[in-house]
This record gives C-alpha cells, structure tokens and sequence, in this order.
C-alpha cells in the first residue's frame, strides 16, 4: 500500500517531514476558520492562504459587522412615535432666525420625503441620510420605520 494512501485512509493528528537530518519537524494540520478545509501544509512554516477558499484570514473567525442585540424591553409604539416627533420638532424648529429659509422643512414634508424614498426602494441608511441632509435631523433605523408607516 502506498504512504500516502495509507495516510489518507488513517489520518494522524501530526505528520513528521523526514528531511534527512537528526531532527525532524512536525507537521499540524491546519483548519480554515472561513470555510471549514482541513489539510496538511506542505512546508512547516504557517501557510499564506487556505487551499479550499484561497483566504488569506483563514487563521481568524470571521467578525460580524453588526452584532445583532435583543432588546430588554418591547419597544412601545407610542413612545417610540413620541421620540421621533420630538427629534423632528427639535430639528425642523431650529430653522433660520430671520425667516428667509424659503424651503419647506415641515414634519407632512419629511414624511412625504420618506414614503417617496420607500416606494421608490431607497435603503434605510439613505432614507437617514437625506433626513440628515435636508432636515437635520439624525434618525435610526427604527424611528424611520416608525414614521414611514
């Protein structure tokens, strides 16, 4: 029977690179954290990428962008409703002392803004950025659901 054939059928936690010389170097085989590959390296220094997915974090767990936390509470519509008419007040009240700002920055006009960015299938973050922009006012993901209902 062949080594390597007898190596594949009865896999060993660590293979010995016989190099000829007194002291052989162990080899560990090595599990990709991306796609879940395990193989045996070739040489006995760490290896660059992984051979199944060819990434080069193979070595690191993948980080989650946004870690997802649930809530201690249920939210209350009312008082998420009455949050989110406060910061608008607050922003669209803030206008321009002198009363030459000519353009419309009512609350019906935030609303319309954001139902024409829905139905028009704008992400959230623009939805929030354009508020920002023209209304001043920074909103989170949940009170702009809150007021495009």
């Amino acid at each position: 029977m062949n080594i390597s054939n007898r190596l594949d059928s009865n896999p060993v936690p660590q293979r010995v690179l016989a190099s000829g010389h007194e002291t052989s170097v162990a080899l560990r085989q090595q599990v990709c954290h991306r796609c879940g590959k395990a193989w045996w390296p070739r040489r006995p220094k760490k290896p660059a990428r992984c051979p199944g997915c060819k990434s080069p974090y193979w070595d690191r767990p993948r980080r989650l962008k946004h870690l997802i936390m649930p809530l201690k509470e249920p939210v209350n519509q009312g008082t998420l409703a009455k949050s989110v008419c406060r910061k608008m007040a607050r922003a669209l009240g803030g206008g321009n002392e002198h009363g030459n700002d000519t353009e419309d920055r009512s609350l019906a006009q935030a609303l319309n803004v954001l139902k024409e960015m829905k139905a028009a299938g704008r992400t959230w973050q623009e939805m929030g950025e354009r508020m920002e922009r023209e209304f001043g006012a920074s909103l989170e993901k949940d009170q702009l659901k809150a007021l495009v209902r």
